[in-house]
């Protein structure tokens, strides 16, 4: 399964082995403009809800504590391994 927010504490149980791919938020919303056409401005609604969202899941949930794997993926073609312990559960 691919997505958001999938790493909060109902579903963290149902997941045998998990991936966090780690990227800023400048990068991440580049990406989102390229793909979907939504704002750069971080001051745009659009971007604040994006925003608003992850920084709430990130400090309450804490997928990178949470997740088996962590991946820095801000460089598309050379991702880096940050944490590697598909094993720990």
């Amino acid at each position: 399964m691919d997505g958001i927010f999938l790493h909060r504490p109902e579903l963290r149980a149902h997941w045998d082995i998990s991936i966090f791919l780690e990227v800023a938020f400048a990068v991440s919303r580049e990406r989102n403009a390229a793909r979907d056409g939504t704002a750069l401005d971080p001051e745009a609604q659009s971007s604040q809800r994006y925003d608003g969202g992850q920084q709430r899941y990130l400090s309450e949930c804490k997928p990178e504590q949470q997740a088996d794997i962590v991946i820095d993926y801000n460089d598309l073609r050379a991702p880096a391994v940050l944490k590697w312990k598909p094993n720990a559960n």
